[in-house]
């Protein structure tokens, strides 16, 4: 196999190769091999009922792409841990490696040098929104399963305690207010008044925080938390459909688009070979068109860009209710911190005075 390869470096820090590989082999003596041959098709006897072109070699099948690209990531890979590089390369999407994250955009020379200029783009936005969400998503995500954790944890101390009356969460915080003033005595009166109006401020926050949102035990925060997700998870489903109207949208002007070509190379007669080569690109886009729009006969651009501008507001909506509870959620979660404490110190005296107990009831009877 031949391969013809450029490297272009110009310092701009957009390294890049392009390589180019033969269809047809090469013998010994320099002498180019067919591309394909011609291979008789035959009945049950033995009888020839037609012909059929077959590739001389594989070097087309894509499946071979799927080889040589692990290939590239595995010496990629290699040579980033004989330098002693962190970074790693995959040639799997995200979808495929399983990371729940939408990827950005490619930009392109054009583009990237814009934006090296300190141009702003469309595309350049957008890869910036979408590592602006990504961020936002993954800690809020983040947040939402140490929140559940410790729900779960206040639920089981507090059936662990068996009180007559459940302490609400407002109650819990006082405490922990009184435990810190009993920790201050003994301080000179300057830190002991500065370290008291810390937690002053910190408890009096969540408290206030709290009973706004009419959330006094476990369960409504437990609720709240719940909401949220639901919100992510329809923002989640709302960018996979938006991804599918985007591709309708464009298949269906691929068609259009190139239809008059596709027309014209059914057409022809003589030539074909050399006008599919030459308008390749057009043909491909227009045949991929055509398949989509055969499994979706009743789509229009119309109906799809409705739907599109719908969920774009859907999901514009829920992004901007996460963001107006995301600072809840941090206020939660520094509230985490305080409640589990006290609660596990009630838990604490709980088993103290039990083995306390214990302890007299074991003296007597020896007595």
């Amino acid at each position: 196999m031949c391969c013809d390869f450029a490297v272009h470096d110009k310092g701009d820090g957009n390294p890049h190769t392009h390589i180019m590989l033969t269809m047809r082999a090469i013998d010994e003596n320099g002498k180019w091999l067919p591309k394909c041959r011609k291979v008789y098709d035959l009945d049950e006897h033995g009888n020839r009922i037609g012909n059929h072109r077959e590739d001389i070699v594989d070097w087309n099948k894509k499946e071979n792409a799927e080889i040589w690209r692990h290939a590239w990531e595995e010496k990629v890979n290699d040579y980033l841990i004989r330098n002693n590089r962190p970074e790693r390369i995959d040639m799997r999407s995200y979808e495929r490696q399983g990371i729940d994250l939408v990827p950005t955009v490619h930009l392109g020379p054009a583009v990237s040098e814009m934006e090296r200029r300190g141009e702003e783009t469309i595309l350049g936005t957008l890869n910036r929104d979408i590592v602006k969400f990504n961020s936002v998503r993954k800690h809020l995500r983040k947040v939402l399963a140490e929140l559940k954790e410790w729900i779960e944890e206040i639920k089981k101390i507090l059936s662990e305690l068996k009180e007559e009356k459940e302490p609400t969460i407002a109650d819990i915080l006082i405490d922990y207010l009184n435990s810190r003033q009993e920790a201050h005595n003994g301080k000179n009166r300057y830190f002991y008044n500065k370290d008291l109006a810390v937690d002053l401020k910190q408890v009096s926050q969540i408290v206030i925080f709290l009973q706004q949102r009419n959330i006094t035990t476990a369960d409504p925060l437990w609720k709240m938390i719940e909401e949220v997700s639901a919100v992510q998870s329809r923002i989640d489903t709302a960018e996979e459909k938006i991804k599918e109207l985007k591709k309708g949208i464009k298949f269906i002007g691929d068609y259009t688009k190139y239809k008059s070509v596709a027309d014209e190379y059914s057409k022809k007669k003589f030539g074909r070979d050399k006008f599919k080569t030459e308008h390749s690109k057009e043909l491909n886009s227009f045949y991929r068109a055509k398949r989509w729009i055969d499994d979706n006969p009743n789509v229009t651009t119309k109906s799809l860009k409705a739907e599109l501008e719908k969920l774009q507001k859907q999901k514009a909506a829920d992004v901007t209710l996460i963001e107006s509870n995301y600072g809840s959620l941090e206020e939660l979660k520094r509230a985490k911190f305080i409640i589990s404490k006290v609660l596990a110190n009630v838990k604490y005296q709980e088993q103290e005075q039990s083995r306390q107990s214990t302890q007299k009831t074991k003296q007597e009877i020896i007595e």
